[in-house]
């Protein structure tokens, strides 16, 4: 009897050390520290879900869109950055956060052609895809404009028959930019920097004399653009696919979307980008590395991406899911597909934070009469290789 209870004690013993050390063995799972920029998408209820699936929690840090750029600068100098960061794909250029690169395995096999252009910097690519748009294009309301003018020489006639006006954030180079493409020539040409070209004078030449059309105040910014527009002061605005929700919610079906106004028959070309999840610090190759790949996985998943519509009126990076949103017969969804046939993607390169500030440099000065549209093109392409040679001689070992 003390035979066999000696033995069932053993047996006993042995199961709770092998439970022990499966226990032990386990890896347990880290919580994530995600940081977002307040006005862009809200992700926060799929990092609830996220956490209920998979046990990991998410710790969401929220910073205003105009400071999250030198919030992350300032928490790279402090060594304080977060372990993933969803942002603009642009932000991948900053060299500071010391970006992980990203292994092609992490990657759905699924992506939109147009969005595998976009996430790469320098050659290598730094951002999981989840959606992506932020794109220009010319909204109206369908109760001052029955059919939208595809080019600006009818815009010009509307304006003189019907009194219809336009607006637009007249001195914001994303803007600019799209003017910029109708007539060709990328900013960033096999690596370098493009700015005094026929291309930037001819925009140059056609910004300034826009800017003394009847029917557009220059003086009227971002807020004033959209605030006129959802008054009804006006006819038409050039803004972006992320205040589609906000429009559509005020105008209902009186809201339409068209692509933005041709010039001689060539098409405006706004620059589109994804919004991505980057990972600062190198923190692929730290201890959360398991729980950030779950975390990409689950966002490039069919049924996330399939979603992302109807919940934040974003457009997936997913094939299969922007096909099944296409035929979902929704006008105002197909428009806004639509509208992205003449996009080009934004560079990611450093280079281009240089590039939008020698481009206001430079404008401003031409509208002010200062430089013509010749002397203002070379005079940005002077700023910009002037202040990405004294970037370059701060750097050590420069």
């Amino acid at each position: 009897m003390s035979g066999r209870l000696s033995l069932t004690l053993l047996l006993m013993l042995m199961t709770s050390l092998l439970s022990s050390v499966g226990y032990t063995s386990q890896k347990p799972q880290q919580s994530l520290t995600i940081a977002i920029g307040l006005e862009n998408y809200d992700f926060k209820p799929l990092f609830a879900e996220f956490t209920t699936k998979t046990g990991i929690q998410v710790k969401v840090v929220e910073f205003e869109n105009n400071t999250l750029k030198s919030e992350l600068l300032l928490r790279a100098s402090n060594n304080a950055l977060p372990d993933g960061i969803i942002v603009p794909a642009d932000y991948m250029g900053l060299t500071a956060l010391n970006l992980s690169e990203v292994p092609d395995d992490w990657l759905s096999a699924h992506l939109i052609e147009q969005v595998k252009s976009n996430i790469k910097a320098n050659g290598t690519t730094l951002g999981v895809p989840i959606v992506f748009g932020n794109h220009l294009m010319l909204y109206y309301n369908r109760a001052l404009v029955s059919q939208p003018a595809q080019n600006w020489q009818q815009l010009r006639t509307q304006q003189q028959d019907q009194g219809v006006e336009i607006s637009w954030n007249y001195y914001e180079m994303y803007w600019f930019r799209a003017f910029l493409g109708t007539f060709g020539t990328p900013l960033i040409l096999n690596g370098h920097v493009n700015l005094d070209t026929p291309a930037m004078i001819r925009a140059l030449r056609w910004y300034k004399s826009l800017k003394e059309e009847r029917w557009l105040d220059v003086e009227c910014n971002y807020e004033c653009t959209v605030n006129r527009f959802l008054a009804g002061e006006v006819a038409y605005t050039i803004n972006g696919s992320w205040m589609f929700q906000r429009f559509s919610e005020h105008f209902a079906d009186k809201l339409g979307v068209a692509q933005l106004p041709s010039l001689g028959g060539a098409p405006m070309r706004s620059y589109f980008s994804s919004h991505v999840m980057v990972f600062p610090n190198n923190a692929l190759s730290g201890p959360k590395s398991a729980e950030l790949k779950t975390l990409s996985e689950f966002l490039q998943s069919l049924p996330v991406q399939t979603n992302f519509w109807s919940s934040i009126n974003a457009l997936p990076v997913d094939k299969r899911a922007l096909d099944t949103l296409k035929i979902q017969g929704i006008t105002q969804v197909e428009a806004l597909i639509t509208t992205l046939e003449y996009t080009q993607p934004m560079p990611n390169e450093a280079q281009m934070a240089f590039v939008w500030e020698a481009m206001l440099k430079g404008l401003t000065r031409h509208l002010a009469g200062v430089l013509d549209e010749h002397q203002a093109a070379h005079f940005m392409q002077h700023i910009v290789e002037k202040s990405i040679s004294y970037e370059q001689e701060k750097k050590p070992g420069q």
